[in-house]
């Protein structure tokens, strides 16, 4: 073996004054201490659709929901009255002498005075009701945070709509129903 071969390499370390150190060098050094950016890739586009829960503007709809207005319920139609349900969490710890319903002859209402966290008063206005009622009331079912308000019929009729501008449930224009006088 030649006497090159078995040298041992040294390894040579450079060293720069604080002068030549490169710009690039010291944005390095300035981006350890700030948070990662997001990852972005070529041929995407971002803005409207961000799908990441934690994002700014982010909301859950039921915390939306959550203003003094009630306006989600169901409703059936029964021989003598009409049930509305209103489900809410939390509407089991609510004593019944904190909920009340108020009547007129097309309109009912029901209201909560406090509920959820912080405690907000929410309430039920139904107006316009489809037909006449002589009164309502409410019952509370416990274990199933729901309330129903039972609306007494006037006159032992159907209801088909509950309000009298909400549609109808597939309602059909034709005298003879069904699919009318279509063809084959």
């Amino acid at each position: 073996m030649s006497e090159e071969e078995t040298k041992p390499v040294e390894a040579v370390k450079e060293t720069k004054p604080v002068e030549a150190v490169t710009g690039e060098e010291v944005k390095g050094e300035e981006q350890a201490g700030e948070k990662p950016k997001a990852e972005t890739y070529d041929g995407v586009v971002s803005g409207k659709y961000q799908w990441d829960k934690h994002g700014p503007g982010k909301k859950d709809a039921d915390v939306d929901m959550a203003g003094e207005a009630i306006t989600k319920y169901a409703w059936s139609d029964g021989k003598t009255t009409v049930s509305v349900y209103v489900e809410l969490p939390g509407l089991d710890d609510i004593p019944e002498d904190k909920i009340s319903v108020t009547s007129g002859q097309q309109e009912a209402s029901l209201t909560i005075e406090a509920i959820g966290n912080p405690p907000k008063k929410r309430s039920l206005s139904l107006r316009g009701l489809s037909d006449e009622i002589d009164g309502a009331k409410f019952t509370k079912k416990t274990g199933k945070n729901t309330v129903v308000l039972k609306l007494a019929k006037k006159e032992e009729k159907s209801w088909w709509q509950l309000l009298e501008k909400s549609s109808g449930g597939g309602g059909d224009d034709d005298d003879e129903g069904g699919m009318g006088s279509m063809e084959f």
